[in-house]
């Protein structure tokens, strides 16, 4: 019995156990094609180095791109997002019109088409009253007319305290 003690001791402290599996061996790296001074070769073996890695980086995320976060792809209808003042309607043509033609700048009878002649009555207008003469409907210039925000004088007398 002491000796396969001693025995078992010594296995132990020489690292030796009874069914061990041997000690793996390192893998060697693949050897490199010699260096050559083409510049072709060097390409080659770049283009082949990048697909590999390529290749292993599609393997590893493919399971999550086939999967995707729970939805199919749709496509979206996006809605066009319109920048400035929108064109105005007919009726707010005949009333610029009107004030126009009572302030004596435009010689014709109101209707709903804004015409040349209409934008140089317009800048007949503006001229007369120091705006920017560009025939454009401006906030300004219906301001001018007479034309720009309706206010409430009695809300806005009543928003200011008596002293």
């Amino acid at each position: 019995m002491k000796n396969w003690l001693l025995l078992l001791v010594a296995l132990v402290t020489f690292g030796l156990t009874a069914g061990a599996a041997p000690p793996k061996k390192k893998a060697v790296p693949a050897k490199r094609p010699a260096a050559s001074s083409s510049k072709q070769t060097a390409k080659q073996t770049a283009k082949q180095r990048y697909s590999a890695a390529n290749s292993r980086y599609k393997r590893k995320y493919a399971t999550s791109r086939a999967r995707g976060r729970g939805r199919s792809p749709q496509p979206v209808a996006v809605q066009r997002r319109t920048y400035g003042q929108p064109r105005p309607t007919d009726d707010r043509y005949m009333e610029i019109e009107r004030a126009l033609a009572t302030r004596g700048y435009l010689q014709r009878e109101p209707s709903s088409d804004w015409t040349p002649d209409c934008a140089e009555a317009l800048k007949r207008f503006q001229k007369d009253q120091n705006l920017p003469p560009n025939g454009k409907i401006t906030s300004l210039s219906l301001i001018a007319l007479g034309l720009g925000p309706k206010r409430d004088t009695n809300s806005v007398a009543s928003a200011v305290p008596n002293p």
